[in-house]
């Protein structure tokens, strides 16, 4: 109860601060948003979530340990990937976790029947950080592993694939996030009005335009314009360029109690991909094979299935484009993000997609959230109870790792475990 206190009385100071620096209630009319609601469901839930163990050992190598747990009503699935990492590399746990938490999600939707499985963490955020690692690794630390970050996008698309055709729903939940896709769009509907400037134009279809330096510095150029001529045009710009101002803060203060804001239709927005011309399957499967020929130099070694590329287009043509809205369920909490797949959609399917999207029916989705809420820090029933059973406490990650480096020291090879591509 302290640290939620606390957490509050900082946010209300942060949000006072911001409102008196930047225009953030003239974004309130942009910001359109609902009541929670939701008919009672008797719809069969689980959550899965699961958690990382990094250990160095004395030569440089890492012992990497990733476990998942699905939990439902009546049954709780582990999944467990374990590995020693020679090579330095901040993107490998994370691509475990990924494969384990897909895994364990899997398990759940084909063993126990699952109507509905809740995933921790962002679905978007997963799979442009993969797509990105894929396409634009250089640093030999991530590109020595692009095959084991291939592996995490076709095992997250086998997921998705799974509940498809189950019929089922796949829900994901950030309870910590630092989107700034709301905020920024809104920010250049605003200037769009004011101003007629394609710049504007790229930052309603593409998230974010502030990460291409060149569209970074006409913003910043024309804010030192605007300061002589438009006051709150130059305020909304200085509001976009802010990276401490998140979706999150901006909601916290228009978005009220028991809503969530009406969803975003997102799919291949991403400003890299968009500005270089990767904006289609083919195009990002090019760049992918180009930088897994790199990879393999270094892994002569390592045996890899021949169709890699192949496991690459299948999982890119599989991800779906995104419902994205947030819901505010208490007064002092954050607003939990919530991503639902858009049935029937591709995310990469050459046209870049961000815009509220009304018809998106996710009122089920909703009330079944706002059902499992109990407080700031559990949040939601099923997701609380998989951190609980899939994080790592540090006596158990000690065990782990003496016993993953003994099993390394008596078979003598540097690495222990590999995904196969036959998950």
């Amino acid at each position: 109860m302290f640290i939620a206190s606390a957490r509050g009385r900082l946010r209300e100071y942060l949000l006072k601060r911001s409102s008196e620096e930047y225009p953030i209630d003239a974004l309130a009319d942009k910001i359109l948003y609902r009541a929670v609601g939701g008919e009672a469901s008797e719809a069969r839930t689980a959550g899965v979530d699961g958690g990382i163990g990094v250990v160095r050992l004395a030569n440089g190598h890492q012992v990497i340990l990733a476990r998942a747990a699905a939990v439902g009503p009546d049954f709780i699935e582990r999944e467990f990937v374990a590995d020693v990492a020679s090579v330095d590399s901040s993107s490998l746990p994370w691509a475990y976790l990924v494969i384990a938490e897909s895994l364990a999600g899997v398990r759940a939707l084909e063993r126990h029947g699952v109507d509905v499985l809740l995933m921790d963490g962002s679905l978007y955020a997963k799979v442009v950080r993969l797509v990105h690692n894929l396409i634009l690794a250089r640093e030999f630390q991530n590109l020595y592993y692009v095959p084991e970050l291939a592996t995490a996008l076709y095992t997250l698309a086998r997921l998705l694939r799974t509940a498809r055709e189950r019929g089922a729903r796949l829900v994901f939940v950030s309870k910590d996030h630092s989107y700034k896709l709301l905020k920024e769009h809104v920010i250049f509907e605003k200037l769009s009005e004011r101003w007629s400037d394609y710049v504007f134009q790229r930052g309603l279809q593409w998230y974010s335009v502030l990460w291409i330096r060149r569209f970074r510095k006409e913003l910043l150029d024309k804010y030192k314009m605007a300061r002589s001529y438009d006051y709150e045009g130059a305020r909304l710009l200085a509001l976009l360029i802010t990276p401490s101002v998140t979706d999150s803060e901006l909601l916290a203060r228009v978005l009220p109690e028991g809503h969530y804001t009406v969803p975003m239709l997102v799919g291949g927005c991403d400003a890299y991909m968009n500005y270089k011309g990767l904006s289609t399957v083919e195009k990002l499967v090019k760049a992918a094979e180009d930088r897994l020929e790199d990879s393999l130099i270094f892994r002569l070694k390592d045996q890899f299935s021949q169709n890699v590329v192949e496991y690459v287009r299948e999982a890119l043509e599989e991800v779906p484009k995104i419902y994205f809205f947030y819901v505010r369920l208490g007064r002092d909490d954050a607003p939990l993000l919530v991503e639902v797949p858009a049935d029937g959609t591709k995310m990469f399917d050459g046209a870049s997609v961000k815009a509220f999207y009304p018809p998106a029916r996710v009122e089920y989705v909703v009330g079944l959230l706002a059902r499992q809420y109990r407080d700031p820090l559990h949040y939601n029933t099923w997701l609380w109870y998989a951190h609980s059973v899939a994080s790592f406490k540090g006596s158990q990650l000690s065990e782990y790792a003496v016993y993953i480096k003994n099993m390394a020291e008596e078979l003598g090879m540097a690495r222990r475990v590999k995904m196969a591509w036959g998950l």
